[in-house]
């Protein structure tokens, strides 16, 4: 980051940037202490999670009518533009993107007899277990379980990977499909137990270091993933690690989650044209061209998607069609203007926990969290 903000310096030496790092685990803690304090930043990172809550707490401004802002999110995908617009106005241009995909290792199901990766979640339980039972590995599915102040991706990913979503586009829960996955998620953890139940201390990082070190097969995850997984400098599995759509319950291809990490402008800037151009520059396809060859990240813009250059540099860590696949069928969370998504969030992640210790079965979380959902939307009504 501090090369991009030298970057951006370098050509407007008018503008001094004080760059803050913060860890991602700490990240929204530390941001909204600050702002309580009166001591936010002037532009910053934020999540399409914390987005309507921090609107709502008066932590940002609009970008609408501002210089370059049009120009952005008319190139972007229509899932991107949606996390970062809220009761129609815009907040954010992009940071980074990802979707969702089933990552599987390859040369581990080769060793067991498996051409071609699941389609169906029953398929992925047998591969699984036909892994399991050759004595590969004894869970060959890794998730990261730990609770967070992000978004359990994983979870999501299954839900619209089989064209489902926890709720209508009004925010009423819908959970027919959700409830369909967390039966499978848990049969999977304390029947077939093919999911690794260490993945209850996992957070992104040290399962990306798993799947690395070849403890796991599968898992769902940021198709970005893979320019690290598939980093011979970095990865004893590299060559062997490859995205595949999610699997369905009933096999059709329906789609995948995405996620927008985005910059954003305090409400309470003294200093917003600079900070405007900060942004644009940040939020514009040069700079996420830089991030993209730089890190793999994924790209909002699309026409980044058949730039020459950018297709040859992902071509030697995932396979183009794929990839590009995933972003075009990738839809946003369909919740994520609702002011209380956050406390759904949180209690999203202990049921999933309850799903894989087996303290409850795939109807009664998804009874609890229709009921958690009903309750936050009359608190916050």
């Amino acid at each position: 980051m501090q090369q991009n903000l030298d970057r951006f310096t370098a050509t407007n030496a008018d503008i001094k940037v004080e760059y803050t790092p913060i860890t991602s685990a700490q990240y929204v803690r530390k941001v909204v202490a600050e702002f309580t304090g009166n001591n936010g930043p002037d532009a910053l990172y934020c999540y399409d999670d914390s987005l309507a809550s921090w609107v709502q707490a008066g932590y940002l401004q609009p970008l609408d009518g501002l210089p370059g802002v049009d120009e952005i999110y008319q190139g972007i995908y229509a899932s991107n533009a949606q996390a970062m617009t809220f009761q129609g106005k815009r907040y954010g241009l992009p940071y980074y993107t990802d979707c969702q995909a089933l990552i599987y290792n390859a040369a581990m199901l080769d060793k067991a007899g498996i051409t071609t990766p699941p389609t169906t979640l029953d398929e992925l339980e047998q591969q699984a277990l036909k892994l399991k039972n050759a004595g590969v590995l004894q869970h060959p599915i890794g998730f990261a379980a730990q609770l967070s102040d992000a978004w359990a991706g994983w979870i999501w990913g299954l839900v619209y990977g089989s064209g489902g979503a926890m709720f209508t586009d009004n925010f009423t829960p819908s959970m027919a499909t959700a409830q369909k996955v967390f039966d499978w998620v848990h049969k999977a953890a304390t029947t077939s137990k093919i999911i690794d139940p260490a993945g209850l201390q996992l957070t992104p990082v040290p399962l990306d270091n798993a799947m690395m070190a070849g403890q796991y097969a599968f898992t769902i995850g940021s198709r970005y993933a893979l320019r690290t997984y598939n980093d011979p400098a970095k990865s004893k599995q590299a060559g062997k690690m490859k995205l595949a759509a999610i699997p369905s319950i009933d096999g059709t291809t329906k789609g995948t989650v995405s996620s927008t990490r985005m910059y954003c402008l305090s409400a309470k800037t003294s200093v917003k044209d600079h900070a405007v151009r900060l942004l644009n520059y940040l939020g514009g396809p040069e700079t996420a061209r830089f991030w993209f060859m730089q890190r793999g990240l994924g790209f909002a813009f699309k026409e980044m998607a058949v730039d020459a250059e950018i297709k040859a540099t992902l071509a030697k860590f995932a396979e183009p069609d794929v990839y590009t696949g995933l972003a075009e069928n990738a839809k946003a969370r369909n919740v994520l203007g609702a002011p209380w998504y956050s406390e759904f969030e949180a209690a999203l992640q202990k049921s999933v926990q309850q799903l894989l210790t087996n303290q409850a079965d795939g109807a009664a979380v998804a009874a609890s969290l229709a009921e958690t959902a009903t309750s936050l939307a009359k608190k916050y009504s």
